[in-house]
């Protein structure tokens, strides 16, 4: 094959789609896409809060003053003076480009917008709901892209090839020490033996993903951010650090390996506590106007800080017998359960913001419950209803400018509390989940420049036939990820070694 992506989630789907893209009036040309998972789509597919992009036909209708200086510098801000300055210019330059491209080649609805933790203007497009159904965002961007690309390999003129449950294991190097194919095997379950294979070509683009998902027995995260080790993830297992491996096998330079994003909101389930896998709430939830609070039922943190500053706060805030949020009170911790853990209130309004349909599926996988009115709530909660009450009205009144919020709020979505006269007619009501710091992201990974060529380690010299994209590379969020890069991170830099493997 000419072009080899290693990878199916959303970085290297947009890679094969743009290679493709690139190529297609050179007769003969071929990309093949190797998946270790039974299906493509990664971590990806799991993205709920959306996708950033500025200017965009989304904020123009919506009426937003956004700019690219006014994103990079939210991005460089994030990233505590960590992050590679081209690399994120080119990540805002390119988000309006990226957003369009999805909306108009793949017919995708990116028609809400939220405003996340650390963003200064509302940029993270995600998908409505449609007849009361959620429409995930990452799960939608994926799915299109891989019909797409289904569509490519059933057509006439076979160019393009998608090998599931192949695990590569090794990156072949010519005599001149460019990359030249890869190693890699495919398990027969029926006979459950292995067969190797090797796979000859002209570029190899790494999209394999992040290394939070290792599991028990973590290689990277125990040599490189030891203090993580135990906490619960959101990523699926596949995300083990494959890629890195394979590079650093061949010289290649990795950075910024002890940056390792926490998200602050992991779902606790109420029937399944110490569950290590936690699914991701939303930081949309917070977006919308949800509000974080203590076991106590007091707020403590400006919910739309930056994801470390956030989980900080409940680590520090939420971690005591009485301050970390429980499902029941009466029994014992038991081993494995969160060591801190906040409440996630949402009022009415708030919920109507996100999307009923999204959070009716949490509630059906029993992640998010309903409380009638405040009282019902409190009691839920287990927390004393007057200061639950004092709370969300202290909030509230700092959202209407009577008050500064304390903790530094300055964008209050919604308010917190829903209007005490019409509750009953109305059936309005709150929603409430208890969420926990789980390992989400990891910033380190391939030293990479802005044409996604993987860099060595002895001289910073990219190494021939050698790209990469995605979580699998380093250097671009720095210190800390703001919520709705990755899925842009995917696009940008997937689509841009696509259109370098295609030179």
């Amino acid at each position: 094959t000419n072009v080899l992506v290693v990878g199916g989630g959303l970085a290297g789907l947009s890679a094969a789609v743009e290679a493709l893209h690139q190529t297609r009036n050179a007769a003969g040309i071929t990309v093949t896409l190797l998946e270790k998972e039974a299906r493509t789509g990664g971590n990806s597919a799991k993205a709920s809060s959306g996708i950033n992009g500025v200017l965009t036909r989304t904020q123009k209708e919506k009426n937003i003053k956004d700019s690219v200086d006014a994103f990079v510098k939210d991005t460089l801000k994030s990233g505590h003076g960590r992050s590679n300055e081209t690399l994120v210019d080119k990540l805002a330059r390119e988000s309006t480009q990226a957003v369009s491209w999805l909306q108009g080649d793949f017919s995708l609805d990116l028609d809400v917008l939220a405003q996340l933790g650390g963003h200064s203007f509302p940029r993270t497009h995600r998908r409505p709901d449609l007849n009361g159904k959620p429409q995930p965002v990452g799960w939608g961007i994926v799915s299109a892209l891989g019909k797409y690309l289904t569509g490519q390999a059933a057509a006439s003129n076979v160019r393009f090839s998608l090998l599931t449950g192949a695990r590569v294991t090794e990156l072949l190097s010519g005599e001149s020490g460019r990359v030249v194919g890869v190693a890699y095997e495919t398990a027969d379950t029926e006979t459950k033996t292995t067969e190797k294979r090797k796979l000859h070509s002209d570029v190899v683009i790494l999209a394999t993903g992040g290394f939070a998902g290792e599991g028990s027995s973590p290689v990277f995260l125990k040599k490189y951010a030891p203090e993580l080790v135990g906490l619960p993830a959101t990523n699926g297992p596949f995300a083990t650090g494959d890629g890195l491996r394979l590079a650093t096998a061949i010289g290649a330079e990795l950075v910024d390996m002890d940056q390792v994003q926490v998200h602050p909101t992991g779902f606790v389930k109420a029937s399944d506590p110490t569950n290590p896998t936690k699914f991701l709430a939303a930081e949309a939830l917070r977006g919308e106007g949800g509000v974080l609070l203590t076991g106590l039922g007091k707020r403590f943190v400006n919910e739309l800080d930056t994801r470390d500053k956030v989980t900080e706060a409940i680590n520090m805030m939420c971690s005591g017998a009485d301050t970390c949020a429980r499902h029941s009170r009466s029994t014992e911790r038991a081993e494995g359960e969160p060591r801190s853990a906040a409440f996630l209130v949402l009022s009415q309004a708030a919920a109507d913001s996100f999307g009923r349909g999204a959070l009716g599926f949490y509630q059906k996988m029993g992640l998010v419950n309903r409380a009638d009115s405040l009282e019902e709530l409190a009691a839920a909660m287990g927390v004393d209803l007057a200061a639950l009450k004092q709370t969300l009205e202290e909030h509230d009144d700092a959202r209407s400018g009577k008050t500064k919020d304390q903790f530094g709020k300055a964008i209050f979505p919604q308010n917190a509390l829903n209007p005490r006269s019409s509750e009953k007619e109305e059936g309005l009501g709150y929603y409430w989940a208890i969420v926990t710091p789980s390992l989400h992201y990891t910033m380190g990974g391939l030293r990479f420049d802005e044409r996604t060529r993987v860099l060595r380690a002895s001289d910073r010299a990219p190494i021939p036939g050698l790209l990469a994209a995605g979580e699998v590379t380093g250097g671009l969020h720095g210190a800390n990820r703001l919520g709705g890069n990755s899925l842009l991170e995917c696009v940008v830099y997937g689509r841009e070694a696509g259109r370098q493997a295609a030179e």
